[in-house]
């Protein structure tokens, strides 16, 4: 099968991998559509500590079930589903519980040891697929998977009915993020880039208010002024700007990946009572992000910037990688 293989930092090049054999439990997924995601350039690059060379990537997609091992499996050959792109030993409590994200043993396909969706088919446990609906694209079923980060975020931060919601980067998960906020109920959502066709594009989806930041956050408007911050940027400097938008009793919660740690006004937050948290990766059901997707109130297709074939991925990723194209989702047809 064509695949594209991370032998390294900066080196993926298309290659004819192996068909894996199937074990008990697991189903072969043939590739229709795969999203490049903001960790898979971070692998690529040589960034992510956590991936593991050689590897295939990828993890947003969605595809055809081709082959079931197992009498017992929910799945047959021919059914439409995305992929839910978390491993867990089936025999942690926490994987009973659905909370497949806290368990030790979690791990993100594609990054240290399951080949991911780069290719024309992956192998997965059984557990790790979510039916399709009808009338849901695979182009939109392949990023079921970043919209259920932007729900995640929105649900750890209690959004209720009404709030003013700001969000910090107008990258593809934020771009998500304010689209899923005002489904869930905000009553007011802006969002903050360095970027104007980010910004541009949040308005087209519907934002009330955009902050070009390349001169940094105006605090004249901005200070005390969100019940909720969602911070897709995760640095020291990003925090202290949701910190001053907050209102008193506001929630921050982080769902953007920290270069390492970083220094928290827990004073200044002591005096507004504002609560922060973080929000890494997601349970194991996407059922509300995908009935967001189906009902059209999350327009996932709509920041897609950039459609490619697998063999002509790795040149383009390289142009971005390297600040010579803008994009803001690549979404790779197999």
């Amino acid at each position: 099968m064509k695949a594209l293989m991370l032998s390294g930092p900066r080196d993926l090049k298309l290659v004819d991998a192996p068909s894996v054999p199937l074990k008990p439990g697991q189903v072969r997924l043939r590739i229709s559509k795969v999203g490049i995601c903001g960790s898979d350039y971070s692998s690529i690059a040589g960034k992510l500590p956590f991936t593991r060379f050689p590897i295939i990537p990828g993890h947003e997609a969605a595809g055809v079930v081709m082959e079931v091992c197992g009498g017992d499996s929910a799945w047959k050959p021919g059914d439409r589903a995305a992929i839910h792109p978390i491993l867990c030993d089936r025999n942690d409590p926490m994987f009973a519980a659905g909370r497949v994200h806290h368990s030790d043993t979690t791990e993100v396909l594609g990054v240290v040891s399951r080949n991911g969706a780069y290719a024309e088919e992956v192998v997965l446990e059984d557990y790790m697929l979510r039916a399709v609906p009808e009338g849901v694209s695979d182009e939109a079923a392949a990023m079921i998977e970043p919209v259920d980060v932007a729900v995640r975020a929105l649900r750890r931060g209690e959004l209720q009915k009404g709030e003013r919601v700001l969000v910090l980067g107008a990258g593809n998960i934020g771009l998500l993020v304010v689209q899923a906020a005002r489904a869930l109920g905000a009553g007011y959502v802006a969002v903050t880039d360095l970027v104007p066709d980010k910004l541009r594009r949040a308005k087209e989806l519907g934002v009330d208010e955009t902050f070009d930041v390349r001169e940094g956050l105006p605090a004249e408007k901005i200070e005390k002024q969100f019940d909720l911050v969602i911070d897709g940027v995760g640095n020291e400097a990003s925090v202290k700007d949701a910190l001053l938008a907050c209102r008193r009793g506001g929630r921050i919660v982080v769902y953007g990946v920290p270069s390492g740690d970083i220094n928290f006004a827990l004073r200044g937050a002591f005096s507004k009572d504002v609560s922060l948290m973080t929000s890494r990766l997601y349970d194991a059901s996407f059922d509300e992000a995908m009935g967001l997707v189906a009902s059209g109130a999350v327009r996932t297709t709509d920041i897609i910037t950039h459609r490619v074939q697998l063999e002509d991925a790795p040149a383009l990723i390289e142009r971005i990688l390297d600040g010579k194209e803008q994009s803001i989702k690549v979404m790779i047809s197999v």
